[in-house]
């Protein structure tokens, strides 16, 4: 049975769909480094409080690039979404999410001395999504944090030879290896 919103359950399910791909799009963009994908999460004129940011999508995107240039890894994994549809063209999104991260040495919060540091951190992004020219994108984000915990390395990372390493960044195998 759809929501009271929706004329079919089909056209719920493809909004719920919309809304989901996006999220998981955006996770992508972030742990790839592709800011122009990671974009298409906002529309213009939103607003996304990140706690260490709050501001615009354009100069959020800006700052957190800044960030990730100093790291070898990162990993965003969305969970548990909750999406609550307000109208046809509106949706409150609780995503959880889990994050993890690998700093190179010498980076701004890297310990001295250490081989790198590794943050792991748990937190919930809480949307509201509207969809505008057939798009589903946030309009305002806020970023609620759970937990964060920073683990300095004693020694540098290094896979067994012959593993296939992600890269944080566009010439990761994703974008190397054939799709059909």
């Amino acid at each position: 049975m759809p929501s009271k919103f929706f004329d079919s359950f089909l056209e719920e399910l493809e909004a719920r769909t919309a809304i989901e791909d996006c999220l998981m799009r955006f996770a992508r963009a972030v742990d790839r480094q592709d800011w122009v994908l990671a974009r298409t999460l906002y529309h213009d004129g939103a607003f996304d409080d990140h706690g260490f940011f709050k501001g615009d999508a354009d100069a959020l995107l800006a700052h957190v690039k800044k960030l990730h240039e100093h790291q070898d890894h990162s990993m965003h994994f969305n969970t548990n979404v909750m999406i609550e549809f307000s109208s046809k063209e509106s949706a409150f999104v609780e995503t959880y999410v889990l994050v993890l991260q690998r700093f190179r040495p010498g980076a701004p919060n890297v310990p001295a001395g250490s081989q790198g540091l590794r943050n792991f951190a748990s937190a919930r992004y809480l949307d509201r999504f509207e969809k505008r020219n057939g798009d589903w994108r946030v309009v305002h984000r806020t970023l609620v944090f759970g937990d964060i915990e920073a683990a300095p390395m004693t020694a540098p990372h290094k896979f067994p030879p012959g593993f296939v390493e992600q890269t944080h960044g566009m010439d990761d195998p994703l974008y190397k290896l054939p799709r059909k």
